[in-house]
């Protein structure tokens, strides 16, 4: 059940994002001014960021698409399956990295670059995504968890049994 309920909330989040890349792309898309949002502070204007954040490694999509299926089934794994998965923090964390990077694995894929078009205008700062959001929110809560919350018990004391292996802790 709780394998269920992870692949569901993914599913759902890479559905909220790819959503919005849609009405970006029949929207947006050839408005060279794009569409204020909140007046002062954010507009939507269509990019198609062939590179990963800030554009780094533009063009080198085949290398993009294989550390992205690579991170997206690691965190899979341990998610699913590994010493980590009866920690909400860290389940809600992986989920949004897992959701983002699905996100944009599918626009490398389909389009062959990632639709970008979340743009600051109080500041400057590269064009993002929903699928960058659910990254960079699931990197900070996995930060926090590390830092704050996750406690590596010793094999001796796993063994005597101080550590349940039935709830999910914080």
């Amino acid at each position: 059940m709780f394998q269920g309920i992870i692949i569901a909330v993914i599913a759902l989040l890479v559905g909220l994002d790819q959503l919005t890349k849609w009405l970006v792309l029949a929207y947006v898309q050839g408005k060279p001014d794009g569409i204020t949002f909140i007046p002062g502070i954010m507009d939507f204007e269509f990019y198609g960021n062939e590179g990963a954040m800030m554009g780094i490694f533009e063009g080198e999509r085949l290398f993009l698409v294989a550390l992205t299926a690579l991170v997206i089934v690691a965190f899979l794994a341990v998610t699913l399956f590994g010493k980590f998965r009866h920690y909400v923090l860290f389940n809600i964390s992986a989920t949004l990295i897992i959701a983002g990077g699905i996100g944009n694995l599918i626009d490398r894929l389909v389009h062959g670059f990632v639709v970008d078009f979340l743009k600051t205008t109080f500041m400057s700062f590269p064009i993002f995504n929903v699928a960058d959001c659910f990254v960079v929110v699931g990197s900070v809560l996995l930060l926090v968890f590390f830092l704050f919350f996750y406690e590596e018990k010793a094999p001796l004391e796993a063994a005597n049994g101080n550590e349940t292996d039935s709830a999910p802790r914080s």
